[in-house]
């Protein structure tokens, strides 16, 4: 059957059904009328299954687009779409394309860039490469998602030009150049309006302007109220509602919703319910697993290098490794992006370089341990540590990201690197000694001095399963590292301007007509505790309890998020 002839013989509460989950990665099946149940999975960096299912942990979103490669991410967009077939996922949720406004948001490392153009032109690639085969992307987050802090209550302001220019033109490439199946829409408001109940956002704009032709699809948990968010553009809640079809019927009833608008929210649905996914010959585990490797050692980003690299035998006989992440790479962020290989696809930095260049003498220093406490200080620790590598030829120093920093639902506390990492830089530095220090990180880091000092630097990313590999290749010489840096990196982590700084003053008796000429904080606080200048600010209020208190979120590109709470 057709899908219009399908529509004839859905009832009002089957077509409901439809439109909400099944459970919490699966959506409605009809079996009466062939509509089958349909597959969702998190993404973007790979499948978040369980680890015996060993789904490939291709590299996180921040180091695919320091490649500048679209052709390579069509491949990476393929590979996943591949291991998509053969774990049975009809829908990856994935890619991430918001705009990297605030450097400190935990989020980060899941989005392409801070330039929208080089993440439509990125995102792109990867959808028309995930849906050569059938399956379904769900572009995200739709729209001004741009820190995890209060995701789920903010009200984000941007002016028409700003909205347009930045934070919506990279959705707006992407529909036009791959027409994603689906767009995921995200848990803040716009202009006050819940984003899963904002008709400009998701109709006049998504739909009827860009002439997207898939369906929007809610972030799991986003929809306050279902007939309002249906009537306003969106197609499917997740995860499931189980009185969707009350909620759909009174909103019937009460004129919020048209029959004709329910029946297009269940036709978009439908023509990816009825969609097939490719059938691949055969699936290949290696070769994703090569390909991992190919655009982790790609996104690379060479800062610095004084001459020191690339490593070779006969100029570096004795090496040191110092770090952790040296031995098990940081290869990716948490929350819904994580995912699970087996362990023999998890490749070693010291491992690799062992393997690639076996006639040197490698040393290998933990120093410091993330999350452990101990009684014994570090800094008395460095006589010892200068004494390890007072022979050694080379010092390669892994620092980057506390793994629980790049992260979803909170933001970043800081950019700077651990003073903990800094000071054994520091220590090798003032041996005398070459030291290249080795970056693994979701998104900008802050380097301290020391960045002066050393012999080289190397931005590593989150490079997935195959970033101990990617590591050796680049030092060793074996790849180039052409990669380039898609978002900026701070000198100093003072001269951020931060997404939220919460600006407390205290108005009396405020009437809707109310102009705030100038304001000065009684405190402020950013995710590092750094006070910040706050300029005048001139803003209308809307009308107010007689005392309230007034939270205020300046933020870049003309955005602001306002909200009351009561005194």
């Amino acid at each position: 059957m057709t899908i219009n002839e399908l529509l004839k013989q859905l009832s009002t509460r089957e077509k409901a059904s439809l439109l909400t989950g099944d459970a919490g990665m699966l959506t409605h099946a009809i079996e009466r009328l062939g509509i089958p149940a349909k597959n969702l999975a998190d993404g973007p960096h790979g499948i978040r299954h369980d680890k015996e299912e060993n789904c490939t942990s291709f590299p996180n979103l921040c180091s695919a687009a320091a490649m500048f490669d679209t052709e390579l991410l069509y491949e990476m967009g393929e590979a996943l779409g591949s291991d998509c077939v053969e774990h049975n996922v009809d829908m990856l949720l994935g890619p991430g394309i918001n705009i990297k406004r605030y450097a400190n948001c935990g989020r980060n490392f899941e989005y392409f860039s801070e330039d929208p153009v080089l993440a439509g032109e990125l995102a792109a690639a990867y959808i028309n490469g995930l849906q050569s085969l059938g399956v379904a992307a769900s572009l995200k987050h739709y729209a001004l998602n741009n820190q995890e802090k209060d995701r789920l209550n903010i009200s984000v302001e941007a002016d028409e030009r700003t909205l347009r220019e930045i934070y919506l033109k990279g959705f707006e490439i992407a529909v036009k150049k791959s027409q994603p199946k689906s767009i995921m829409c995200s848990y803040n408001k716009y202009q006050s309006v819940w984003c899963s109940e904002n008709k400009y956002l998701l109709n006049d704009i998504l739909k009827e302007e860009w002439g997207f032709k898939g369906f929007v699809v809610s972030d799991w948990g986003a929809v306050q109220n279902a007939g309002r968010a249906i009537a306003a553009g969106l197609d499917l809640q997740m995860p499931n509602n189980w009185i969707m079809a009350d909620e759909l019927e009174k909103a019937l009833a009460d004129g919020i919703l048209s029959e004709e608008r329910l029946d297009d929210a269940v036709a978009r649905f439908l023509s990816f319910a009825l969609s097939e996914k490719s059938k691949e010959p055969k699936y290949d585990r290696n070769r994703r697993h090569d390909i991992a490797r190919r655009v982790a050692a790609a996104g690379t980003v060479l800062l610095k290098n004084d001459g020191v690299l690339p490593l070779n035998s006969e100029k570096y006989k004795r090496i040191a490794v110092v770090g952790e992440y040296g031995d098990i790479a940081l290869s990716y962020g948490q929350g819904s992006a994580e995912v699970f290989p087996h362990d023999e696809y998890i490749e070693s930095p010291l491992a690799e370089l062992k393997k690639a260049l076996p006639e040197s003498e490698f040393i290998y220093l933990k120093t410091y341990e993330k999350r452990s406490f101990s009684d014994v200080m570090l800094w008395p620790t460095v006589g010892s540590f200068n004494e390890s590598i007072k022979d050694c030829d080379v010092v390669l120093m892994f620092v980057g990201a506390m793994e629980s920093e790049d992260t979803e639902n909170f933001d970043r506390r800081t950019l700077a690197i651990n003073p903990n990492q800094e000071m054994f830089i520091n220590a090798a530095v003032n041996l005398g000694k070459k030291v290249v220090v080795i970056c693994q990180s979701g998104s900008a880091m802050v380097f301290g001095r020391w960045r002066n000092n050393v012999s080289a630097v190397l931005q590593m990313w989150l490079g997935g399963e195959a970033a101990g590999g990617a590591i050796a290749d680049v030092l060793t010489g074996k790849v180039n590292p052409s990669g380039r840096l898609p978002e900026t990196f701070p000198k100093k982590e003072a001269i951020l301007i931060p997404a939220t700084v919460l600006l407390f003053a205290t108005a009396k008796a405020l009437r809707s007509d109310t102009v705030i000429t100038t304001c000065t904080p009684k405190r402020s606080h950013t995710p590092s505790d750094t006070a910040y200048p706050i300029p005048s600010l001139s803003i209308k209020t809307h009308r107010f309890r007689e005392t309230a208190t007034i939270w205020l979120f300046p933020s870049l590109l003309k955005t602001s998020v306002l909200s009351t709470v009561p005194r």
